[in-house]
């Protein structure tokens, strides 16, 4: 699939010099204004993308070429690390040992000056699920990576002690960070960003340390690459931070035409109002919708309405209780991202969100109404690197098995109930692995177990449920049960379409959705403004303008489509099969919300035959074929 062009030891240390190159640079570039048709003829679309590889336990690093062919069938991002991934990952190797890859990749439309550019892709096998894991961050490292010339990194081996990467214009460095270990997350970027003024660092905190299964990979202090373990990966491999420093230029095929497409969205965005509702509100418009729609996550998925919720269905409410400032990633005039402040000197930080994921997950889902004490478990979640979403469904969890009497006081230390405001010295035992958060890092499959009640662990393939319940969507449960990485709100976007759509089209709408979002998450284009397939035209628009090939919505389908196979094949020489594509009990058989339940029996085998897989879920050599999938299916099917 490529050629490494260069070998190197550990290049020249980061001077003076190069820092005031990079304060000299340091205004990130206007979107509105066009810098001029400068693309070079290479970096995707026409000839490569620029790869790092890092050998951490020799030292060793080595430039990579990713070909033309390869970026054409996999784009960026999540396709293109997902066929590194397949390529070079024994199937059953356990997500720990040195030889798993840990991929950071962005996509052509990361760091490029139109606007939703920020996003960037971790993929590795994950140790919370056993599957395929693709998380992605938004913020400002992504497109500062970028700025350094190389596109992705490609992580393996295991360092004999703690280091940080540290990429400039002038090469990679690995650099000691015994001083760093130990720290949380917040101290770990602040004293990066210090020592190597106007880099951005991607850093773990001690839940990466301490292997903690759902350990996330923040940047920019609450940006998170969040799901399934990735921040645990980079703690295997003794790897504390990648820090960027670049000083180049993204550049873009059609300049003239990609400014006036963007511009054009811009105006869009003002004349529905949608630029002035995201700002306005950007998730915090969810949980009131949500619960007034009795979709949203409450007691541990027993209800889809908490009543303690009703007063944000006016999302004013919760501007007036925390809002600080909005904030925008990279290049985005949109600025949905919401800062927020608690008076109570434990948190003197202002921190992002929470967002509505976090605010169901660690707030009605564990019977915690209270908007500041939503902000002190966010809060305590990023400091210490951990994913809201997943730790909320374990407390949640934790609480129904204390109430129901199979989790003992004496176990835990301290009493949990639904509510108990105890969860914020549970967060920080999970952390650290300390008392019963030894046992609960492990997931909530193997902490349900130990109980007796595997089943009150809401999760799919061992990945906690995100907040909308699937019960009251009829299309989500499928999707939830079909996600390659496990219970993930990002691989598609159904609830927003949920009700408008026949439902005799829901299978095949799940497809199509999952498919283009493969699509989008290899631009990357940014999940929070990407609508489904319905946006298929403005995303096959923008990649010909900023690559110089010419895109389709068809031909991204198809793309994604193969993305989505490519996965597929992974988690099934993973050991992972259509035996997987399930929901939690609760799900299927308890009538919890509307009365109704996830008919999943019916909507799987439509769902299987619109794929082109067979009754077991199995991709077939005709759909591989068809996708061009035939060498990697080659051993599996």
């Amino acid at each position: 699939m490529s050629v490494i062009v260069q070998s190197f030891e550990q290049s020249p240390s980061f001077t003076d010099d190069l820092r005031r190159i990079a304060y000299q640079n340091r205004n990130i570039p206007n979107p509105f204004i066009s810098r001029g048709n400068s693309f070079d003829g290479q970096r995707w679309g026409l000839e490569f993308v620029k790869v790092l590889r890092v050998d951490l336990t020799t030292g060793r690093f080595a430039d990579q070429e990713i070909s033309k062919e390869d970026c054409r069938k996999f784009l960026g991002g999540r396709g293109l690390a997902a066929k590194i991934l397949y390529e070079e990952n024994k199937p059953r190797i356990d997500a720990f040992d040195p030889e798993n890859r840990l991929i950071f990749m962005a996509g052509p439309y990361t760091g490029t000056q139109g606007s939703f550019t920020a996003f960037y892709n971790v993929t590795t096998k994950a140790p919370l699920t056993g599957a395929i894991l693709s998380a992605h961050s938004g913020g400002h490292w992504g497109p500062m990576f970028r700025k350094t010339g190389y596109d992705g990194i490609v992580f393996k081996g295991k360092s004999p002690k703690p280091v940080y990467l540290l990429i400039t214009d002038k090469g990679p460095e690995l650099k000691d960070a015994s001083d760093l270990w130990g720290r949380d997350v917040f101290k770990t970027i602040d004293e990066l960003e210090k020592r190597h003024e106007r880099s951005k660092a991607a850093v773990i905190g001690p839940a990466g340390e301490k292997l903690v299964r759902y350990a996330s990979i923040m940047n920019d202090m609450n940006r998170a690459a969040g799901r399934g373990g990735v921040g645990a990966v980079m703690g295997s491999k003794n790897l504390k931070a990648v820090a960027a420093l670049g000083t180049g230029q993204v550049n873009i095929a059609d300049v003239e035409g990609f400014r006036k497409a963007v511009m054009e969205f811009y105006q869009e965005g003002r004349d529905n109002g949608e630029l002035y509702k995201r700002r306005r509100y950007g998730t915090w418009g969810l949980p009131g919708r949500a619960n007034a729609s009795k979709t949203q996550a409450a007691f541990n998925f027993k209800e889809g309405y908490f009543a303690e919720f009703a007063k944000y269905e006016d999302p004013e409410v919760i501007i007036d209780l925390i809002r600080v400032r909005d904030e925008a990633c990279f290049s985005c005039p949109f600025g949905c991202s919401k800062r927020s402040r608690i008076n109570d000197p434990e948190y003197p930080l202002t921190a992002k969100g929470p967002e509505h994921e976090t605010m169901a997950l660690v707030g009605s889902n564990c019977g915690l109404g209270d908007m500041e004490d939503i902000c002190r478990a966010n809060y305590l979640c990023n400091e210490l690197g951990m994913d809201t979403i997943t730790t909320g469904a374990m407390v949640s969890c934790a609480m129904e098995l204390f109430e129901e009497g199979y989790l003992p006081e004496k176990d835990l230390g301290f009493p949990l109930e639904f509510g108990n405001k105890n969860m914020f010295k549970l967060l920080k035992q999970i952390a650290h692995r300390e008392g019963i958060g030894e046992l609960m890092a492990q997931g909530g499959v193997t902490f349900g177990a130990k109980y007796g009640h595997p089943e009150l662990f809401m999760g799919i393939k061992g990945m906690g449920i995100p907040a909308w319940h699937p019960q009251a969507l009829d299309a989500l449960g499928l999707q939830y049960a079909t996600c390659n990485t496990g219970g993930a709100h990002t691989k598609s976007t159904m609830p927003f379409y949920e009700g408008r759509k026949d439902p005799a089209y829901f299978v095949e709408f799940t497809k199509k959705d999952q498919d283009y979002l493969a699509a989008a998450d290899s631009g990357i284009l940014c999940w929070i403004i990407y609508h489904g397939p319905l946006w298929g035209e403005k995303l096959a628009e923008w990649l010909t303008y900023v690559t110089g090939t010419t895109y389709t919505p068809e031909g991204l389908e198809a793309l994604g489509e193969r993305i989505w196979n490519l996965e597929r094949l992974f988690n099934m020489k993973a050991g992972i099969t259509g035996k997987d594509d399930t929901l939690p009990p609760r799900i299927l058989k308890e009538p919890r919300v509307k009365n109704r339940v996830v008919v999943l029996d019916k909507l799987l085998p439509e769902y299987y035959e619109r794929r082109g897989w067979d009754q077991n879920g199995v991709p077939t050599r005709e759909k591989l074929k068809e996708l061009a999938l035939e060498k990697e299916g080659a051993g599996v099917i």
